[in-house]
């Protein structure tokens, strides 16, 4: 490999050994891949898009560079589309109850130490531990069910069934539970 980048030398003082390195790091991060930063750079180039990168580079830093930020409840509130009977019928009013103690369970999580956070409730229903810099699809969304106790997931589609129960204490009881025996892909 020292060959190969250029580098190989015989060593006869400490001096040598450092430049040795050096020489090999600047090849292996930067002349290695050259070749690819240069076709990156002109795939850029079409349609004049590395030049509008150039000149306004704070305002493709959000697009170009991914940085993770805590997870709100109003996020996941958002990032969730409930999936609810038609309007006026007696399992509407039923889901709009529970809707209201999904919002109040995320609000719950974040604030109290319930030994779940935010991320955890995102694992168990899209099977990630942060919201992806690209679009999540498809699209999470909540449906509600009344034969389980228990919330349940599916990460294929992105979907979490919530438990119609009569109380926001049963709810946060068995979500809290549901979600923290979930396996979730063996990562703890």
């Amino acid at each position: 490999m020292l060959q190969t980048a250029g580098c190989y030398r015989c060593l006869r003082t400490l001096e040598d050994k450092e430049q040795v390195v050096d020489g090999y790091i600047q090849w292996y991060f930067t002349y290695r891949n050259h070749v690819s930063f240069q076709r990156f750079k002109d795939g850029l180039a079409t349609l004049n898009f590395f030049n509008a990168l150039e000149q306004h580079p704070s305002l493709f830093l959000p697009y170009m560079v991914y940085s993770a930020e805590d997870l709100k409840a109003e996020t996941l509130e958002a990032l969730f589309r409930p999936q609810m009977s038609p309007t006026g019928s007696s399992n509407r009013q039923e889901e709009e109850r529970v809707l209201g103690y999904w919002l109040d369970y995320l609000i719950a999580v974040k604030e109290e130490g319930s030994g779940l956070s935010l991320q955890d409730v995102l694992m168990f229903a899209t099977g990630l531990k942060e919201i992806p810099a690209a679009k999540l699809i498809p699209q999470p969304q909540v449906t509600f069910q009344k034969h389980s106790r228990f919330p349940e997931a599916n990460v294929c589609s992105n979907t979490m069934k919530l438990p119609i129960l009569p109380s926001y204490e049963m709810f946060e009881e068995a979500m809290n539970y549901g979600i923290k025996n979930s396996p979730g892909f063996g990562l703890l």
